[in-house]
């Protein structure tokens, strides 16, 4: 379960838990555009956030011991940067209301954010393709902590789950 992983802020109206990869109530209300045409309507060049998270370090060490990684950063309260993918992702589903495949992720790290950091995350659509007869949505979001620094950029690929 994506969503529960993360302890939202009130600002984004969640409070730790109880929520699934489907309930979209704890999320802003971004509307959606046109819930029939594929990502909800979302076109290119459309903005997304911004969206509150705290990531607890239950979580943190989650994606640390997920991939296996035993690192001396995670025993010193550091954030797991790969987080950001899936940020990116509760990003999307703002406006995007049917499944997503995540096809191509990029990660650029910008530096360290530390276990509890308040992060926000700002985006947008920045390509929309179809190839083989599917729909494509590239997403670039911002992961930036409190005071405005730079956290992780990342740039995703989705395309929609087939009915």
């Amino acid at each position: 379960m994506l969503c529960g992983l993360f302890d939202r802020t009130k600002e984004c109206g969640l409070e730790a838990g109880g929520q699934t990869a489907t309930d979209r109530s704890h999320l802003p209300d971004r509307s959606i555009r046109d819930p029939e045409a594929p990502f909800g309507g979302a076109d290119a060049g459309l903005a997304l956030g911004p969206a509150r998270f705290t990531v607890s370090a239950v979580a943190n060490e989650r994606y640390w011991h997920a991939a296996a990684v035993d690192h001396p950063l995670l025993r010193e309260g550091y954030l797991y940067p790969p987080i950001a993918a899936n940020l990116t992702i509760l990003l999307f589903q703002t406006v995007a209301p049917r499944p997503l495949l995540h096809t191509r992720q990029l990660l650029r790290c910008h530096r360290l954010g530390r276990v509890g950091a308040e992060l926000t995350v700002t985006g947008s659509v920045i390509e929309r393709y179809a190839k083989r007869g599917r729909e494509y949505a590239v997403i670039e979001a911002g992961i930036d902590l409190a005071d405005g620094d730079r956290l992780w950029t990342s740039t995703a690929t989705f395309c929609e789950v087939a009915p």
